[in-house]
C-alpha cells in the first residue's frame, strides 16, 4: 500500500508542477504583452508629443501670417469698391456722353 500511495503522491506532485508550467507560462505570456502594450503606449506618447509640437509651430506660424492676410483682404476689398466706383463712374460718363451726342445730333437737325 505504501507503493500505491507513493505513486500517487508522484502523480498529484506531477499534475501540482504540470499545473504550476502552464501558471508560470501563462505569467511570461502576460509579461510580453505587457511590454508590448508599454512599447506601443510610449510610441503613442512620442507621436502625440511630435503632434503637439507640430501644432504649436502652425499656430505661431498662423499668428505671422494673421497680420498679413488680414492686411491683403482689406485691400482687395478696397480694390472691389474702386472698380465698383470705376464702373459706375464709367456708366455714368457713358450715359451723359449719349444724352450730350443725343442734344448734339438735335441741333443739327
Amino acid at each position: 500500500m505504501l507503493e500505491m500511495t507513493e505513486a500517487s503522491q508522484e502523480r498529484a506532485i506531477g499534475r501540482i508542477e504540470g499545473k504550476l508550467d502552464l501558471i508560470i507560462a501563462e505569467q511570461q505570456d502576460a509579461a510580453n504583452s505587457r511590454r508590448v502594450t508599454y512599447e506601443k503606449l510610449d510610441q503613442i506618447n512620442r507621436k502625440s508629443d511630435a503632434t503637439d509640437r507640430n501644432v504649436d509651430e502652425l499656430h505661431k506660424r498662423m499668428a505671422t501670417i494673421e497680420v498679413p492676410v488680414a492686411e491683403f483682404s482689406r485691400w482687395r476689398e478696397r480694390f472691389i469698391g474702386m472698380g465698383l466706383l470705376v464702373a459706375l463712374t464709367a456708366g455714368l460718363i457713358g450715359a451723359i456722353a449719349g444724352a450730350l451726342w443725343q442734344k448734339i445730333v438735335a441741333l443739327f437737325n
